[in-house]
């Protein structure tokens, strides 16, 4: 399975260093020590602190202070917290605490700190993908140790203990920590993967609503880590297999008809589901909107492609429009950027909170209309969920002016937002809405388990990069060039070069 995500968010005790090792030596090392020292004293002594049992259940990945008090807890003691500053000797969760960092330390200098090595090389090669990543940690002493292992720069951000005292950050199973992390490399949890070893750390993964918890086998087993929020278990990072998403130029991208080998291999597994926007994907970009058409010879090669593949053609235009356009009885639409579905077997979905919003559409658009009829050139498109102001026609020096105008009336109307594409503005309502949810819909309804296993979407526009940004396991392909940075994987030169990568398909 193919996971596409932007950043990467790794723990450091068992991901990176193999300190979880010496951190659960000071752990029973401090706690056997404190348990002499109660029973010298004429104190109840304690079941002392097992390694395989103990460590994972309540020190793990959690925060110093709070796995003393947790393993306490767990023995019935109950002790004040006292302070940070407490000397390591005296009997405050804090001092015991600060006993073990201080144990930690001396094992660390004695031992030396190991790293894994494949976890590591892996990082390495993401981020020179193009990943963004970060290093969280539960200890204060993070810093210290990625210095000696000279692995400090490769990060781009750090949370650790001091960061999450400064900043009053809740450890782990909590997610702040992770948030926190994510939010210092600007990416959303649904953009990136987190990987821990411990149970807490995989349960905060999960609660974070991260796009992939990924838990590395090493203290807690493979049915420990899935039952506790991670969505795969792995020995090593070597066996991810990540998609990075990054924008490129689209100059960049790699001919699609020139490495049609290479993805036709990709096929060869499941059969892929098809994804193909219409106007300059399927039919040329026309001066006039409404004289857009396929070829026979396009509509003979999409027919075909249909009696092999599982094929949706997803427009920003109204969905009887599209259809129309195509004319294929055997293949699924989605209209008006994906506000509106269907499919054989009267398959139909319209967005149910969209349609709440029709009738705002119906006080702006003659507004629209007034405020704009003074410029030649400008032609009104009417759809269901969507309005389109194209202006191809219109003087370039006119361009600035039919911006500001439009956004000018929507300022009145906050249940409606802009979208831009190829020399037209798209309104459309105000949601959470657009081509790359309509795939997921899409995928869900018409994917199984022969073909939900890859997708690949074809289009030409801005409003298409949302489809290439959130396709999961596939490929997006460019067709020519939007004139912005694009998350698509490879590029196509025009509607004729779209023909010659089909017809080689078959």
């Amino acid at each position: 399975m193919e996971y596409s995500v932007k950043a990467g968010i790794f723990d450091l005790d068992g991901v990176i260093t193999k300190t979880a090792r010496q951190h659960a030596k000071a752990w029973k090392r401090m706690f056997d020590e404190y348990n002499e020292e109660r029973e010298d004293s004429g104190k109840e002594p304690f079941k002392s602190f097992s390694i395989e049992e103990d460590y994972p259940k309540y020190v793990d990945g959690i925060p110093r202070y709070d796995g003393v008090r947790e393993f306490l807890r767990s023995r019935n003691i109950d002790l004040p917290k006292g302070s940070p500053d407490d000397d390591p000797h005296r009997e405050t969760i804090c001092g015991l605490g600060n006993r073990k960092n201080r144990l930690l330390l001396e094992i660390i200098k004695d031992e030396g700190v190991e790293v894994f090595r494949k976890n590591i090389n892996q990082i390495k090669q993401w981020k020179a993908d193009g990943l963004r990543i970060a290093v969280i940690s539960s200890s204060k002493n993070c810093r210290q140790i990625l210095q000696s292992t000279g692995l400090e720069d490769m990060f781009e951000a750090r949370v650790d203990g001091v960061v999450s005292q400064e900043r009053n950050i809740k450890g782990k199973p909590e997610p702040d920590i992770f948030l926190e992390a994510a939010k210092e490399l600007g990416v959303s949890p649904e953009e990136a993967m987190i990987v821990e070893d411990a149970i807490a750390g995989t349960q905060a993964g999960k609660k974070g609503n991260f796009k992939l918890v990924t838990g590395i086998i090493n203290g807690a087993t493979k049915e420990e880590l899935l039952q506790n929020g991670a969505d795969i278990a792995v020995n090593s990072l070597e066996e991810v297999n990540l998609k990075i998403k990054n924008l490129r130029s689209p100059a960049a991208l790699p001919s699609a008809v020139k490495n049609i080998e290479q993805l036709k291999s990709r096929f060869k597994e499941h059969k892929p589901l098809f994804f193909l926007d219409f106007d300059g994907t399927l039919a040329p970009i026309v001066t006039h909107h409404q004289d857009a058409a396929m070829d026979p010879e396009m509509k003979n090669i999409v027919e075909k492609l249909a009696s092999e593949y599982k094929i949706a053609v997803i427009s920003g235009r109204g969905l009887s429009d599209v259809k129309k356009r195509v004319g294929l009885e055997n293949i699924y639409y989605a209209g008006s950027h994906g506000f509106e579905i269907s499919g054989p077997g009267n398959f139909s979905k319209d967005n149910e909170e969209a349609k709440k919003i029709l009738p705002v559409f119906e006080k702006t658009e003659p507004v629209l209309k007034e405020r704009l009829k003074h410029i030649q050139g400008v032609e009104f498109e009417r759809k269901k969920f969507t309005l389109a102001i194209h202006y191809r026609q219109a003087a370039g020096s006119a361009e600035e002016e039919v911006h500001r105008i439009t956004e000018e009336v929507l300022a009145k109307h906050k249940q409606l937002k802009i979208g831009e594409g190829k020399k037209v503005i798209e309104i459309r309502p105000n949601l959470e809405w657009d081509k790359g949810k309509a795939v997921e819909i899409l995928k869900m309804k018409i994917g199984n388990s022969e073909t939900a296993a890859y997708s690949v979407y074809i289009g030409d526009d801005v409003t298409d990069e949302d489809a290439f940004e959130t396709l999961e396991n596939g490929l997006g392909i460019l067709v020519g060039d939007h004139g912005k940075e694009t998350y698509a994987d490879f590029r196509l030169k025009d509607v004729e070069e779209v023909k010659e990568f089909l017809s080689k398909l078959l």
